[in-house]
């Protein structure tokens, strides 16, 4: 008989993702180059297991490989970065999930940008080649901001209107964050109300938000992989990370007395 006291028994572990069975094409040193060179239309998921900030994206994935598992011209692939560092070093893999084009190896490699449900990438690999319009995520993306009371009032950023923003020498609190997490989801709505009640309560600085999807260049530059992750300027400069509770109260309670700079530190280095 089983002594109740004894602990229970560990979970099992998970399969990883490699190793369940998938229409994904799961690609090492020495197939990478190889598969890519015979094949039309590739979008490749350089990931890294301990940095997926939501799973549930390699699930749609997974789903958009499947749909065009009858296809010959399209496939579906992914790189484990912890792994082959060398192959995402080499492709200039700089945070995860990191998601490319490929066009026969080296006819044709661009970043994907788009959203990360199923239907954006079905849409994409339809017509891999035609200009990105609004996806299914973006979309969602923007309604459910819009359902949010006070969400009118942070300010969404885009690669190419970041630097105006911050070099103006606002207070400002930036959210990096993806559609498809659930972290952000869940934070959006206290984010949007913080941002009124400053308004209301003139308090000053600014509560911006980054779709770090679909601005890699900023994602890149800030060394964004997990999600959300907010960032405080001002000045011009970025000043620290913000590791406070995600509520509406505490995101108030920062911007009232934001950190400022060590100039001191700064000078002695």
């Amino acid at each position: 008989m089983r002594d109740p006291r004894e602990p229970p028994p560990p979970p099992p572990p998970e399969t990883p993702w490699s190793e369940e069975p998938s229409e994904v094409v799961h690609l090492n040193d020495e197939t990478f180059k190889s598969f890519l060179k015979k094949k039309k239309h590739v979008l490749v998921m350089f990931y890294a297991p301990l940095f997926f900030p939501c799973e549930s994206l390699n699930q749609e994935f997974t789903a958009a490989a499947e749909y065009f598992k009858d296809d010959p011209k399209v496939e579906f692939a992914a790189v484990d970065c912890t792994r082959f560092t060398s192959i995402c070093k080499a492709v200039d893999v700089k945070g995860y999930p990191t998601i490319k084009y490929f066009h026969y190896y080296t006819k044709e490699t661009k970043n994907y940008n788009g959203g990360r449900l199923e239907d954006d990438f079905v849409n994409f690999m339809k017509n891999p080649t035609s200009p990105v319009t609004l996806t299914t995520s973006e979309k969602t993306d923007r309604e459910e901001w819009s359902s949010y009371e006070g969400a009118e009032n942070v300010v969404h950023l885009m690669d190419d209107s970041f630097d105006a923003l911050i070099s103006s020498g606002e207070s400002v609190l930036v959210m990096f964050y993806a559609p498809w997490c659930g972290h952000c989801k869940r934070m959006k709505p206290a984010y949007s109300l913080a941002a009124l009640q400053m308004k209301q309560e003139n308090i000053e600085g600014i509560l911006a938000a980054v779709d770090a999807t679909l601005n890699p260049k900023l994602s890149n530059k800030f060394n964004i992989v997990g999600y959300p992750t907010l960032k405080y300027f001002n000045n011009g400069k970025y000043i620290a990370d913000y590791d406070r509770k995600r509520s509406t109260e505490d995101i108030k309670s920062f911007m009232q007395l934001p950190p400022i700079e060590d100039t001191a530190m700064k000078d002695e280095l």
